[in-house]
C-alpha cells in the first residue's frame, strides 16, 4: 500500500470531525465551495435569500459549509454568522436564541469588515429588541402569518412596548431599512438540520420563513432533503412544495466516485497503520480486495472515517496472527454492515470447510441456503464477492468452486481467515490451548535448513505448543533445497522425546506424527541413491531405538510407510536396529519413551523375550509396565460426556517378558524397589500397577 500522493491524510483519523481548511480537502471540493460562495455573494438579496446545500448523511455537507464559509470570510463585503439549531427547544426559544445569537455576533464585531462594523452593531441593537417583542408569537409554516392570541400580545406588549414605543411592525420596518443600507450582506449558516426532531425541523423553517425576507440576509441551510421533506409533510402539506417556496438556490453535495474514494481509503490506511505490527500483506490479493470489497462498501467520507478510526484497534488486538488484507476487509464489513458481520461467528464451518471431490456436487442444506440469503441481504449484496476473495471454501455456497483439504494448510500458512483456526482467532481474539503464536512459527521457519539453529529454536519453544509448531511449519518445508533436507529432518527428529503421546497412551505412536509427518514430506522429495543416503544418515544420527523405528515406519513400505528407500537399504537398517536393541543396556532402555512398543516391533518376527538381566532391573520393568497403559475413550450415543478407561496391552507385555509368570516375577522385583524407595512410584506407575492387579485377577475390558 504505497502512498504515492503528497496529500496529508491525517484529517481522516480525527473521527467524524469535518474539515475546516482547503488543505484538508481530499475530495477536491474546494472549487465547488468557491463556486457556492460566489453564488451567495452575487445572488440578489433585496428581499433576502435562502440557499440549500443538500446531501445524504455523511456525504460531507458540513465540510462543504466550512470551505464555503472560509471563502466568504476572506472577502470584504460579507459577514458570516453560524447558527447551531441544537441549542433550542420549541418555537419561542428558537426565535429568542436566533435573534440573540445573530445580534450577539453582529454586536461583538468579530470578523466584521471595517465598513460593516458600525452598521452591524446598529442592526444588532434593533434585532435584540425585535427578538424580545416576538418571543410570545407563534407561526404557521404555510402562510407565514403571525397569529397573536390576546393574552400573548398583551403580555408581550407590556414587556416591550411601553408608553409611546414602536410597534413590532414598526421595528421590522426599521430593521429592514437598516439592513437594506448595509454595505454588504450577512450570511447565516445553519447546519445539521436533518439531525433535529421533526418538530424542531418545522420550528426552524417557520423561523426562516418569518425572517427570510430581510434584505441582505442570506440563509445557507444544510440538510438531507429526504429527511426534511418528510418532517415538513403532513396530511395537507407537501414538504417538497414547501421547500420550493422558501429555497431560492439549491445545490447538492455530489456523490463520491470510486476513482475519488479509492486514494482516500488508501491514504487513510497508510496513516492509520503507521507503526503498527500487522499480519502479512499479500499485495496480489490486496488489490482485488480493496477494489472489489472494501471501496464498494463506502459512499461517504463519514463512513470512511468511522472505518479508519476502527482499523488501528482491530489490528492491535489481532497482532500479526491474521492476514492484514483479511483484517481490513472484515473490519469494513463490521463497520458498514454489522449484522452481516455477526453472522460469521455462527457459520465458521460453512465458510471454511473444504470438500473432497466426491462431495462437490452435494445439494445445499437448508442451513446453507438460509445463511446465503441472510448474508446477501444483510451485506447489501456484497456477500458473494467477499466470500470469493476471503473464504474460497465457501464459494460452493454461491455455486462456485470447491476446494480440497490440502488448501487448509496453505491458508493457515498465509494466516488467512479461510482457515478455520485463523477465522476463529479473528472472531474470538484468543488462541486455543496448545496453539502457538505466529511469532513462534516465524522464528522457527526462518531457520529451516540449518540443523543447529532449527534444533535450538525448537528447544526454546514451550512443550505444550511443540505439536502445533511442528505441524504448522510443514507448509514452510515446500520446495526446500535437497541439501537442506537431511539437516532439517535431523533437527525435527530430535524433538520426538518431547511431543505429546497419542490418544491410546504411550503404546500409541499417534502423537509422534507431529514430527514424522514433516520428516516424511521432506524425504519424499528425494529418490534413488539420494533417498537411501539421506535416510541412512538420519538413522545413524538418532540415538533412541524408538526414533530409529519410527524413521523406518515412514520410509519402508513393509512398515506401512512409503517405499522411500531401496529394499537393500531397508533390510540393512532393520538388521542394524535389531543389533542396537540386542546390545542395549538397562541404562539405555530406561530412556526409551515407548519401550514396550519398540520391543514388540523389533522382536515381532522372533517371539523372543527380553534378556533376563534386563527383566531383573526394576527400572526396565517400570518402563515396560508404564508403556503398556492405554487410555481408551468412549461416548454414549446422545451424550456429550466422554468416559476414559485405562487398559493394558497385556498380550504384548506377556510376550516381552516371556510369559505371565515372568511378568509376575518382574512386577515383584519392581514392587520391592518401590517399597525400599529405590524407585519412586509416580502417578503413571501407580496406575500401571493397579491395572496389572486387575488383569492378574482375570479382568479384561469388554469389547
Amino acid at each position: 500500500m504505497d502512498d504515492s500522493t503528497s496529500i496529508n491524510f491525517s484529517s481522516l483519523l480525527g473521527g467524524d470531525d469535518p474539515i475546516e481548511k482547503a488543505d484538508e480537502d481530499l475530495l477536491q471540493r474546494a472549487a465547488l465551495a468557491d463556486t457556492l460562495a460566489q453564488e451567495i455573494r452575487t445572488t440578489s438579496a433585496t428581499h433576502g435569500a435562502v440557499v440549500a446545500l443538500t446531501g445524504k448523511w455523511g456525504s460531507g455537507k458540513t465540510s462543504m459549509l466550512n470551505l464555503t464559509s472560509s471563502a466568504l470570510e476572506a472577502v470584504a463585503d460579507v459577514h458570516v454568522v453560524k447558527f447551531n439549531p441544537w441549542f433550542f427547544s420549541g418555537t419561542d426559544q428558537l426565535m429568542q436564541f436566533f435573534f440573540a445569537e445573530l445580534a450577539g455576533q453582529l454586536r461583538d464585531g468579530r470578523g466584521l469588515k471595517d465598513k460593516l462594523v458600525n452598521a452591524g452593531r446598529t442592526v444588532a441593537d434593533r434585532l435584540g429588541r425585535y427578538s424580545s417583542a416576538l418571543s410570545p408569537l407563534k407561526f404557521i409554516p404555510l402562510a407565514g402569518d403571525i397569529l397573536e392570541s390576546a393574552n400573548a400580545v398583551a403580555e408581550g406588549a407590556s414587556k416591550f412596548l411601553g408608553g409611546g414605543q414602536e410597534t413590532v411592525h414598526e421595528q421590522r420596518e426599521e430593521i429592514t431599512r437598516l439592513l437594506a443600507d448595509l454595505p454588504g450582506r450577512i450570511v447565516v449558516f445553519v447546519d445539521d438540520i436533518d439531525r433535529l426532531s421533526q418538530q424542531e425541523i418545522r420550528d426552524l423553517f417557520r423561523l426562516v420563513r418569518l425572517t427570510g425576507s430581510f434584505p441582505n440576509i442570506i440563509y445557507v441551510l444544510s440538510f438531507d432533503r429526504r429527511v426534511v421533506e418528510a418532517a415538513l409533510s403532513d396530511g395537507a402539506v407537501d414538504g417538497a412544495a414547501y421547500l420550493e417556496k422558501i429555497v431560492k438556490v439549491s445545490t447538492e453535495v455530489p456523490p463520491l466516485p470510486v476513482q475519488a474514494l479509492t486514494p482516500v481509503v488508501i491514504g487513510g490506511l497508510v496513516e492509520a497503520l503507521d507503526g503498527l505490527d500487522t499480519g502479512p500483506l499479500d499485495i496480489a490479493r490486496w488489490t482485488d480486495v480493496l477494489v472489489q470489497v472494501i471501496v464498494p462498501m463506502f459512499s461517504t467520507i463519514r463512513d470512511v472515517k468511522r472505518y479508519l478510526a476502527s482499523v488501528p484497534m482491530a489490528v492491535r488486538s489481532l497482532r500479526a496472527e491474521v492476514s492484514l488484507v483479511d483484517v481490513l476487509a472484515l473490519e469494513a464489513l463490521r463497520v458498514r454492515y454489522p449484522a452481516a458481520h455477526e453472522l460469521l461467528s455462527g457459520h465458521v464451518d460453512l465458510l471454511t470447510r473444504t470438500q473432497a471431490i466426491q462431495q462437490q456436487h452435494d445439494q445445499a442444506t437448508a442451513r446453507e441456503r438460509t445463511f446465503v440469503e441472510d448474508f446477501v441481504r444483510l451485506s447489501d449484496g456484497h456477500a458473494a464477492v467477499l466470500v470469493r476473495l476471503l473464504f474460497p471454501a465457501g464459494e460452493r455456497l454461491f455455486g462456485g468452486t470447491s476446494y480440497g483439504s490440502d488448501w487448509s494448510r496453505v491458508w493457515e500458512r498465509d494466516r488467512r481467515v479461510a482457515c478455520t483456526a485463523i477465522l476463529e482467532y479473528y472472531l474470538y481474539r484468543q488462541l486455543p490451548a496448545g496453539r502457538a503464536p505466529v511469532e513462534y512459527i516465524e522464528q522457527v521457519s526462518r531457520v529451516v535448513g540449518d540443523e543447529h539453529a532449527l534444533a535450538q529454536a525448537l528447544e526454546q519453544m514451550p512443550d505444550r505448543m511443540l505439536d502445533d509448531i511442528l505441524r504448522r511449519i510443514g507448509s514452510h518445508l515446500d520446495d526446500l533445497p535437497s541439501d537442506q533436507v537431511v539437516p532439517t529432518a535431523s533437527a525435527l527428529m530430535r524433538q520426538l522425546p518431547r511431543v505429546r503421546l497419542g490418544n491410546g497412551g504411550i503404546f500409541d505412536p499417534g502423537g509422534q506424527w507431529a514430527v514424522l509427518a514433516p520428516v516424511e514430506t521432506l524425504l519424499s522429495t528425494l529418490s534413488g541413491e539420494a533417498a537411501d543416503q539421506a535416510v541412512t544418515s538420519l538413522f545413524h544420527g538418532i540415538t533412541s531405538l524408538n526414533g530409529k523405528l519410527m524413521l523406518l515406519d515412514i520410509t519402508t513400505a513393509d512398515s506401512g510407510g512409503q517405499n522411500l528407500v531401496s529394499e537393500e537399504t531397508a533390510l540393512n537398517l532393520k538388521q542394524e536396529l535389531r543389533s542396537d536393541y540386542l546390545a542395549a543396556t538397562a541404562d539405555d532402555l530406561v530412556d526409551e519413551r515407548m519401550l514396550l512398543l519398540t520391543v514388540a516391533r523389533v522382536t515381532a518376527e522372533t517371539d523372543e523375550p527380553m534378556a533376563p538381566q534386563l527383566l531383573n532391573d526394576p527400572r526396565v520393568v517400570a518402563c515396560l509396565l508404564e508403556s503398556a497403559v492405554a487410555p481408551v475413550h468412549s461416548q454414549t450415543f446422545g451424550s456429550a460426556a466422554v468416559q476414559t478407561e485405562n487398559r493394558l496391552h497385556w498380550d504384548a507385555l506377556v510376550k516381552a517378558f516371556g510369559g505371565e509368570q515372568k511378568v509376575a516375577e518382574g512386577v515383584a522385583v519392581l514392587r520391592r524397589a518401590v517399597s525400599n524407595q529405590t524407585i519412586e512410584a509416580d502417578d503413571r506407575l501407580v496406575i500401571a500397577l493397579d491395572l496389572y492387579d486387575k488383569y492378574v485377577e482375570g479382568w479384561r475390558p469388554q469389547r
